[in-house]
């Protein structure tokens, strides 16, 4: 596995191996080299990211270290100038759940200088663990409509594996029998923005922030088209909501058993008045997950 970490400013690659032998490929040099052409970008130019793609959680606060491990931080790109940033959450050692609109094909994400981000609570931290991506899988049904997308969720399978931690953990995810209302306990979580245009600013903390589900009935007034594979979550008077940066990031509701995750970050209102998160509801899409991701825990649900 080669991981990559940032010192001084300057990407590195570290490479780890379960041989000492010289068997590495060319194949696998010229991935490396990739990924390190990828991280200078981000190391040496934050500049690239503008204001335009940078963020956080609108209304949030600081999120304890290591009380939300499954976070995934992506940042995107077409050709190393032009980027975009997601969120993600870890299903197994190698894949992560997201968005397909983060990489929606009009998009043109170039896999081999897109990286993830995992393993931190703040992006400026040199520790952070990277690795480049391999492999995406959107569903076969996403689709961008007027005022948003529908199916909207993706499977990211990393080129390396991660090595679990008190830091690194996968989400738990719901059964298709849960049901959370307006009185669960829910929570954002992200690096998007506070508002238009308005970023994260260093260190880049995650944020957290407490948001209640809105009824579907109450939602399709603000949504028209809002589908039974969607729910609505924020405060219709404004102030709490996901915004860019944000999407393909978790809604996360405690349930029986702890913490699972309800939803995809889709869209976000970012705070303003009458405007809500709209999210892919995770537990219609349990199938998809599971053709490529097999449950950690059999007979759970």
């Amino acid at each position: 596995m080669t991981s990559i970490r940032c010192h001084s400013h300057t990407a590195v690659p570290q490479h780890h191996s379960d041989s000492d032998s010289d068997s590495d490929s060319d194949s696998e040099m010229a991935v490396n080299k990739l990924l390190s052409v990828a991280l200078l970008l981000i190391c040496h130019t934050r500049a690239l990211f503008g204001d335009k793609v940078r963020g956080f959680v609108v209304g949030g606060q600081d999120a304890p270290t290591g009380s939300w491990p499954w976070m995934v931080h992506f940042n995107i790109t077409s050709d190393g100038r032009h980027t975009w940033r997601c969120g993600g959450t870890i299903l197994d050692n190698y894949w992560i759940l997201t968005a397909a609109h983060c990489w929606d094909r009009k998009l043109k994400p170039y896999l081999p200088m897109s990286v993830a981000w995992f393993g931190t609570n703040q992006l400026q931290e040199e520790n952070v663990h990277r690795m480049g991506v391999y492999m995406v899988v959107t569903h076969s049904r996403y689709q961008a409509v007027d005022k948003g997308f529908i199916n909207d969720i993706a499977l990211v399978k990393l080129q390396g594996k991660m090595n679990f931690s008190q830091f690194v953990h996968p989400v738990s995810l719901p059964c298709v029998d849960h049901v959370f209302t307006s009185s669960s306990e829910c929570w954002l979580t992200g690096w998007g923005n506070i508002g238009n245009n308005v970023p994260l600013p260093d260190p880049e903390v995650l944020q957290q922030v407490k948001i209640p589900i809105i009824p579907h009935r109450v939602c399709e007034k603000h949504h028209p088209g809002l589908t039974p594979q969607q729910l609505c979550a924020g405060d219709m008077a404004g102030g709490k909501d996901a915004c860019e940066g944000d999407y393909g990031g978790p809604l996360m509701c405690h349930g029986d058993a702890g913490f699972v995750q309800v939803g995809i970050t889709s869209s976000g209102g970012c705070g303003l008045p009458g405007q809500v998160g709209i999210y892919t509801k995770v537990s219609r899409y349990l199938t998809f997950i599971n053709d490529y991701v097999p449950p950690r825990r059999k007979n759970r649900c």
